[in-house]
């Protein structure tokens, strides 16, 4: 079975359940910088980025979603991650409401992804609610050794009563 590499386990233990999640948009929304940033043939001719073009140009786009990946990146590091969470949700509210005036406007299929980018809204908004684990309590400490009472068994005392208190 292979192991994970132990630079990622590092990573998970430095971040946390919040920071992986953080960590996981960032790459969401660092992937759609670049998808909007320098946008492929097939998607200039869709009717979504055509309508998204006519609102703002396709870079500026491209920078508002890679501006949020770097706040999300650099805040899956931090304890106080709330303005992160605030940034994410509120890109995927901004997002469905474009695609809400897309829809309007009679783009096809924008209404699919209004019901996607709210959903992914809400599950943003929910992760923020969880609490981080708190960190493992340290193994207890052995108590200090008496091999007389230890081999006598336990509630037997070294000479041989039976401790009844």
């Amino acid at each position: 079975m292979p192991t994970r590499p132990t630079w990622l386990c590092r990573v998970r233990h430095r971040v946390g359940v919040r920071g992986e999640f953080l960590l996981a948009l960032a790459l969401i929304d660092f992937v759609q910088c670049y998808r909007l940033s320098f946008p492929s043939q097939e998607t200039l001719a869709s009717a979504t980025t055509q309508f998204l073009a006519s609102v703002l140009p396709l870079p500026v786009w491209g920078a508002i979603w890679g501006v949020v990946g770097v706040v999300l990146l650099v805040q899956a590091f931090q304890v106080a991650d709330q303005y992160a969470f605030v940034a994410a949700s509120m890109l995927k509210v901004g997002w469905s409401m474009v695609h809400i005036g897309a829809w309007v406007g009679g783009v096809p299929q924008a209404w699919w992804s209004v019901a996607i980018w709210l959903v992914f809204a809400r599950v943003v908004h929910t992760f923020a609610k969880v609490p981080e684990r708190p960190e493992p309590a340290a193994p207890p400490t052995p108590l200090a050794v008496h091999p007389e009472r230890d081999l006598a068994g336990p509630g037997v005392e070294a000479g041989g009563e039976l401790d009844v208190r």
